[in-house]
Order: C-alpha cells, then sequence, then structure tokens
C-alpha cells in the first residue's frame, strides 16, 4: 500500500533541498535525512496515508509549540506533549497507533539534533509525500502544506 512513500518523501525533501538528479551533493541535504526516512515510512505504513496526514499536520503544530517555548524562554511541555494534545483522540492503546508514535517521537529527536534540518520542512515534505498515492485527502494535504 505505502511501498512508494519513501521515494515520495524523497522527492518531496530533493524539491526542498536540491534534485535527486544532481546526485545528491555532499553537504546538500541534512545528514539525519537518511535516518528519518524509515521512520516517516512507519508511520505511514502503520497508520494508512490518510491518518498520518493528518498525524503529520499535527507534527507541524508541535514543533511550533516548542519552538514558541524555546524562543520565548518558557516552560516546555516538549514535542511528545504537543503532538499527544494536537492528535487527540486518535492515539489509543492500539499496536498501530503505538508504532506510529514512537516512530514520530524518534523522528523529531533525530531531526531537532541536525543543525541543518528544519523538522517543519520534513514534516511538510512527510505530508505532502503522503498526497501523492492518491489516497488522501488532496484539500486536507493543500490547506496543511500553503499554512
Amino acid at each position: 500500500m505505502t511501498h512508494n512513500f519513501g521515494l515520495y518523501l524523497t522527492l518531496e525533501l530533493g524539491s526542498h533541498y536540491g534534485s535527486p538528479s544532481d546526485s545528491w551533493p555532499a553537504g546538500s541535504w541534512p545528514a539525519s535525512t537518511e535516518h528519518v526516512i524509515p521512520f516517516f515510512t512507519i508511520v505511514v505504513n502503520e497508520l494508512g496515508a490518510d491518518r498520518a496526514a493528518h498525524w503529520f499536520i499535527a507534527a507541524i503544530e508541535a514543533h511550533k509549540h516548542v519552538v514558541a517555548a524555546d524562543q520565548a524562554r518558557d516552560y516546555q511541555f516538549g514535542f511528545a506533549a504537543h503532538l499527544n494534545t494536537e492528535i487527540g483522540d486518535d492515539r489509543g492503546p492500539s499496536l498501530d497507533r503505538t508504532a506510529a508514535w514512537e516512530a514520530m517521537k524518534a523522528l523529531y529527536e533525530l531531526v531537532r539534533r541536525d543543525a541543518a534540518a528544519d523538522p517543519e520542512v520534513f514534516f511538510t515534505c512527510a505530508l505532502l509525500a503522503s498526497g501523492r498515492n492518491g489516497q488522501t485527502d488532496e484539500a486536507l494535504v493543500a490547506a496543511a502544506a500553503s499554512a
């Protein structure tokens, strides 16, 4: 079902960081890229493209909360707490949701530790990639990507 997601994500990241046809010149892509693509794929495989798109939108909003707290030097609840709030009732005790939840937390930590990477760019590219398979609500993807 989602076997093309990794390719679609790579293409979306390529449109932001440089084309794969440029033979991926050294230093043009953040180092975390190769490590996070499998985690994004886990999210899509476990939740399906449509639900994963909702989670990617929630992750963008959660990241904005983290950045705002960092900039204000305010108390920090952390990405996972904000993500949980943004996802709402969609995070239950099932194995698929647990796998997706852990993958989201892991990929966020990897991207945040990479000074060359922007988590919002990664989540936006994942959102756009999830919409490429034709099974995701295109209006949802378009609205979130343009926000």
